[in-house]
């Protein structure tokens, strides 16, 4: 007959010891990482900036050639997320334009055609719901308003490429084609090519799967065509930006420079792809000797701009 062998009550006591410290110690971190989930997701949000596509207003970092490089000197703005929520949930009012915000990369996004994921964009908001947008080489109109560009071009650091959108040919007052051109990439897909002042670019008929791809939701919210208009020709049309969307750009729209790619290439964005506003630059605190730390207000030109009913002089 086997005896039983007893375990000194020391042993057990400190076994149990080990034990409580441990889940102790565990949920002490669980704790922390709800927490954090919490601030992030409902609280406030940090966000780094790579990339070109916001100079001369927000620094990217050396490039894409390097993310962490880019994370490491790139600016960081500060996201709010509390607005974001209280925006879906209709208690505070729709993003405004001049605010800088980061979205989500769209489905028919070019890159995202030849990306293996959606990525996050961060991009200033020009139109917003009801809004009349186009690009008269590479002025851009609100509402029949000409907006001051010069928070864009005042440092000489980018120039705007003189690109014309949306621009189309119609027949019998109908969307026939719309003026853009086609770049194959490596990956297989094609780039859209908006056409240039003094550019002939070949314009695609709108049954094009590249232009259904990336214009769809662009030639659905066309203005309507002046009867008077002429036929076969190319003319530029407003898009009247549809509700709970934005049409966003970023501030680089030199493409020799890396230029922004934003809803002159895949259309207004629908307003729950944007993850929140970017309300402050937060690091670093000194760029070349500079004061860096500053929070993001809309340029001033953007006050001026006037409602869609609202009679506008200068054009």
């Amino acid at each position: 007959m086997s005896e039983a062998t007893a375990i000194p009550k020391q042993q057990v006591k400190s076994s149990e010891s080990l034990l409580k410290r441990g889940f102790l110690e565990l949920k002490g971190y669980v704790e922390a990482l709800v927490v954090a989930f919490i601030i992030v997701t409902f609280v406030f949000n940090t966000v780094g900036v790579v990339g070109s596509s916001m100079r001369p207003n927000l620094y990217g970092g050396v490039g894409r050639s390097s993310i962490l490089k880019s994370l490491l000197t790139g600016d960081r703005v500060f996201i709010p997320k509390y607005e974001t929520w209280l925006k879906r949930a209709g208690l505070m009012s729709g993003y405004h334009r001049g605010d800088i915000v980061v979205v989500r990369e769209p489905a028919n996004a070019p890159s995202a055609q030849m990306g293996e994921r959606r990525q996050f964009f961060i991009k200033r908001v020009i139109g917003i719901p009801g809004d009349h947008i186009r690009i008269d080489a590479g002025q851009v109109y609100i509402n029949n308003f000409k907006l001051d560009q010069s928070f864009i071009t005042s440092s000489n650091e980018v120039s705007i490429d003189p690109v014309y959108f949306p621009l189309v040919s119609q027949e019998n007052q109908e969307v026939k084609e719309l003026f853009v051109d086609w770049i194959d990439t490596n990956q297989g897909s094609e780039y859209p090519s908006l056409p240039y002042q003094n550019l002939v670019t070949r314009p695609s008929p709108v049954s094009d799967p590249n232009v259904k791809l990336y214009y769809s939701k662009v030639l659905e919210n066309l203005a309507t065509i002046s009867e008077n208009a002429e036929e076969d020709t190319a003319i530029l049309v407003d898009l009247v930006i549809p509700k709970d969307n934005y049409f966003v750009m970023g501030d680089n729209r030199e493409a020799a420079l890396g230029g922004s790619e934003d809803s002159r290439y895949f259309g207004p964005i629908d307003s729950m792809s944007i993850a929140g506003r970017a309300s402050a630059v937060i690091w670093p605190p000194m760029r070349d000797g500079k004061w860096n730390w500053r929070t993001l207000k809309p340029p001033k030109a953007f006050s001026f701009v006037p409602d869609q009913n609202t009679t506008v002089l200068n054009k």
